[in-house]
């Protein structure tokens, strides 16, 4: 694959997480508000529900995506040392995924509990 449809795969994977994330963010806090969760055992039952469940779950990876496309850019365009810029996006690539998949294991608690 060439450079430059590398560079057009993650243009157009950040416009496409943003336009998602847009939407979300329009539209679960409108729902939440209008379902009225009163407490946390509502909004768990709610989020363990299917559609927010994956709905949020795609959620967390579309933020994910997006961040690493961003924070990898910043790194490719600023961080000219090849081991510096290495080990940045390694670590950075640890802490997104670390972070990517607790938030999905909470989800996936929230899913089970309202099931049992």
């Amino acid at each position: 694959m060439s450079r430059a449809a590398q560079g057009l795969r993650a243009w157009l994977l950040q416009r496409f997480s943003a336009v998602y994330l847009a939407l979300y963010l329009l539209i679960m806090p409108l729902l939440m508000l209008l379902r009225g969760l009163p407490d946390y055992a509502a909004w768990r039952g709610w989020f363990g529900q299917a559609l927010p469940g994956v709905a949020s779950a795609i959620f967390v990876i579309a933020v994910g995506l997006h961040a690493w496309v961003g924070i990898r850019d910043v790194l490719i365009d600023y961080v000219h040392a090849v081991w510096l810029r290495l080990l940045l996006l390694a670590g950075c690539a640890l802490v997104l995924l670390a972070s990517v998949l607790w938030v999905l294991r909470a989800l996936m608690l929230a899913a089970f509990a309202t099931v049992g």
